[in-house]
């Protein structure tokens, strides 16, 4: 397939992979969006293998989506670096193929694009997970009981009520391992081994 093979078709699915990721981590479920996202950036890798690629730029545009989506949500007052990262995607944009070059006017639709989806859709996600009070919080997830999926040596993943979550605990857990919430910090959990009369 041809059209496989044009860098801005390419382009285009590395983004809407990074993009879909970024759901994942906003809005923590099933881990589709998690699973989609790593399918596409991994099958752009392929794509990418094919033509002249500076992979330098690559991964400068994949850490510059990165730390546009991810830096609100790991702490509100970095928000304001992360416009730094649309900065660093489209430059990087620019150089990411030797012999062939990327539409600008795709890659200012691109990062304009990126910046309203944050702005309307995954800050709004964020802001309403924020405005929860302690109280609800703590009722959420406090409590439940769930499974190690990625084993946690300081932080790995566990499934809680049949979402996947970030989850730190004080001790090595090993993927399997039955676990019970202690405490709610956000999109982060932290848990630990549950009690052999507690687990399920």
């Amino acid at each position: 397939m041809e059209f496989l093979q044009d860098p801005n078709i390419i382009y285009l699915l590395l983004m809407a992979g990074l993009w879909i990721s970024a759901i994942g981590a906003y809005i923590p479920g099933t881990g589709v969006a998690e699973i989609a996202g790593a399918g596409l950036i991994l099958g752009t890798v392929y794509l990418m293998s094919l033509l002249a690629t500076n992979w330098l730029a690559a991964i400068a545009l994949v850490a510059g989506a990165s730390l546009f989506f991810l830096l609100p949500l790991l702490k509100a007052e970095w928000e304001k670096f992360a416009i730094g990262g649309l900065a660093l995607q489209a430059v990087a944009s620019l150089a990411l193929f030797a012999e062939a070059s990327i539409s600008p006017i795709l890659i200012a639709l691109s990062v304009l694009v990126a910046w309203v989806y944050h702005r309307t859709i995954l800050r709004s996600v964020l802001l309403q997970q924020r405005s929860l009070s302690s109280t609800q919080k703590d009722e959420f997830l406090v409590g439940a009981r769930g499974r190690v999926m990625a084993t946690i040596e300081d932080r790995g993943t566990v499934q809680v009520k049949g979402e996947l979550w970030t989850a730190r605990s004080r001790r090595r857990l090993e993927s399997g391992t039955e676990i019970v919430v202690t405490q709610q910090d956000g999109l982060e959990l932290q848990v630990e081994k549950a009690k052999r009369e507690e687990a399920k």
